[in-house]
C-alpha cells in the first residue's frame, strides 16, 4: 500500500485500551472517507494504524462493516513511540499533506467540526476562521470549599459583520452547568453566558470548562474557571 504520492493523506491510529473494535468507528469512517475523496480532483489517501494482537476480532469487525480502506496491524506500537504522539485519544488523528506535513489534527469520524476543516483544506476553501466571541474567557475564583456554587457571566461580544449562532454549549462535566442569555448574536451584539460550578470534593487545583460552538465557526471557543478546592475552612 504505497500513500506517498497522494496530496493528502489521513491517518488514525488506535491504541489497545478498551474495546478497540468499538473504536474502530468503521461505519462512520466509511463515510468520511467516501466523502472527502470525492470533493475535488485532489487524491486523498487513508491508513488505520491499530495497536492490537487481536487479528481475529478485528477481520470480523471489518467484514460485518464492509470496510475496505487500509488498516495496518502494529502489534508494538511503534507508530505512537517514534511519532511521539501525546496521550490524549484526539490527538491520534492528523491530516498530512504531500510532503507529509501535518496540517490537521482531530478526528472527523466523531467531530463534524474537524471534519468541516478536513473538507476546507483539502478543497482549498481559505475562508477565514472567526474570531473568538469572548474578550475574557478564563477566571480565576480563587479558594473554593467542597459543596460551594460558583457562578460567574462570560460575555460574547459578535464584533463580525454577520449573525452568529450557537449551536450547543458542552461542559466538561456534569458539575458544571452553562446557559446563554440569546443563542443568536447579531453584528455588535452581546450573549451573556453564565456557568454554574458545583464544587466536588476532590482537593486541589481545578480548571472546569465549557465550549461553546457556533454553526459558523469550525472550532469552539472554551470559556473556563480555575481555583483551588479545599475541604475545609481554613
Amino acid at each position: 500500500y504505497d500513500m506517498s504520492d497522494a496530496d493528502y493523506k489521513i491517518v488514525t491510529y488506535i491504541d489497545s485500551a478498551g474495546c478497540v473494535p468499538c473504536r474502530m468507528k468503521l461505519p462512520a469512517w466509511n463515510f468520511v472517507i467516501n466523502d472527502l475523496m470525492t470533493c475535488n480532483d485532489k487524491e486523498v489517501a487513508f491508513l488505520m494504524i491499530l495497536n492490537t494482537r487481536d487479528y481475529d476480532e478485528i477481520s470480523y469487525k471489518i467484514k460485518q462493516d464492509y470496510f475496505r480502506h487500509a488498516v495496518m496491524q502494529d502489534n508494538e506500537g511503534t507508530f505512537m513511540k517514534v511519532n511521539d504522539l501525546p496521550t490524549e485519544e484526539a490527538y491520534h488523528t492528523l491530516l498530512l499533506d504531500l510532503n507529509n506535513q501535518v496540517v490537521a489534527i482531530g478526528n472527523p469520524a466523531v467531530n463534524p467540526k474537524v471534519r468541516e476543516v478536513y473538507r476546507r483544506i483539502i478543497t482549498g476553501d481559505n475562508t477565514k476562521d472567526i474570531p473568538n466571541l469572548c474578550e475574557q474567557p478564563v477566571e480565576a475564583i480563587g479558594v473554593i470549599h467542597a459543596g460551594d456554587t460558583i457562578t460567574r457571566r462570560f460575555t460574547l461580544h459578535n464584533t463580525t459583520d454577520s449573525t452568529l449562532t450557537i449551536q450547543e454549549i458542552v461542559p466538561s462535566c456534569d458539575c458544571v452547568n452553562a446557559i446563554s442569555s440569546s443563542a443568536v448574536i447579531p453584528p455588535d451584539s452581546t450573549s451573556v453566558i453564565t456557568m454554574t460550578l458545583a464544587v466536588d470534593s476532590i482537593q486541589g487545583s481545578t480548571r472546569r470548562y465549557a465550549d461553546v460552538y457556533y454553526n459558523e465557526k469550525d472550532n469552539p471557543e472554551r470559556i473556563a474557571l480555575h481555583g483551588y478546592i479545599v475541604n475545609t475552612i481554613q
